[in-house]
């Protein structure tokens, strides 16, 4: 994950979520075993509550893999 930016944000209902991103196709890391590929809809390029759900997975470098080749 060297090339990955880590940043912390909060859900609405106050609870903590990893968030790696690194383009408009970003991983977000809900737990040891869920991963969820979004895209970014922010003009500010933040990750945010309407962000698109593409695609979910349960290893963590298929996730990566998967929202490296969307950003191309």
């Amino acid at each position: 994950m060297s090339n990955q930016e880590i940043s912390r944000s909060s859900l609405p209902e106050d609870s903590e979520e990893s968030i790696a991103k690194k383009g408009r196709y970003y991983v977000q890391i809900l737990t040891d075993r869920i991963f969820l590929v979004r895209e970014c809809q922010s003009t500010d390029g933040k990750p945010g509550a309407n962000d698109i759900l593409i695609r979910s997975f349960e290893i963590r470098e298929d996730a990566y893999f998967y929202a490296n080749s969307m950003n191309g």
